[in-house]
């Protein structure tokens, strides 16, 4: 089990607060995406809550026709590496999670639903996480075993960040509201 003290400097890492005192807004709007990691492996209560916060996403006309697999073998996150164009990196992360869907249910949005669930969710827990699309479904399908009507299309990678490492995220500068948000016509 994870101590306390370790937790607490894995969420000054991220610059964030204890999952007690950070508020829903706080965990949105303070989370990066990370790609770099340390080898340590994902405590299983710090799992337990993210996989949870997937499961509680909603989904069209409630359906759930989407499962999870959890991925900590290292061969298979290596066999991932190639199924996605921007994937070089992600066999360094302590856990990667697949996301499955049947081919001829193919809920995009519902994925992205659980997936930013899961990624708020590792954020409060002090926890590094980063989307991956793959591109290359047969190459994602065979990695983990997927029966030929069922696709990964993407997954997230999971991890405690690297301290002060050259890649941590910059606070970069977002798109103003007024620039982004438009109120009944687009002029």
């Amino acid at each position: 089990m994870r101590s306390e003290p370790l937790l607490r400097r894995h969420r000054a890492t991220l610059g964030c607060m204890t999952a007690e005192s950070m508020t829903p807004y706080e965990a949105i709007v303070s989370k990066r995406d990370l790609r770099m990691y340390t080898a340590e492996s994902i405590a299983d209560e710090s799992m337990a809550r993210i996989l949870q916060a997937g499961r509680m996403a909603g989904s069209a006309k409630n359906i759930e026709a989407n499962r999870l697999i959890v991925i900590t073998d290292q061969a298979v996150q290596n066999a991932l590496v190639n199924a996605g164009d921007f994937a070089s990196w992600i066999g360094s992360s302590a856990t990667i999670i697949g996301f499955a869907s049947p081919a001829s249910e193919l809920r995009l949005f519902d994925v992205g639903r659980q997936a930013q669930n899961m990624m708020i969710a590792a954020h409060a827990e002090g926890i590094g996480s980063c989307p991956v699309t793959l591109g290359h479904a047969d190459v994602a399908r065979d990695a983990v075993g997927l029966p030929n009507d069922w696709m990964m299309p993407m997954v997230i990678t999971l991890g405690y960040p690297v301290a002060n490492h050259p890649d941590s995220p910059l606070k970069r500068q977002r798109v103003s509201l007024d620039d982004l948000v438009r109120h009944d016509h687009w002029s």
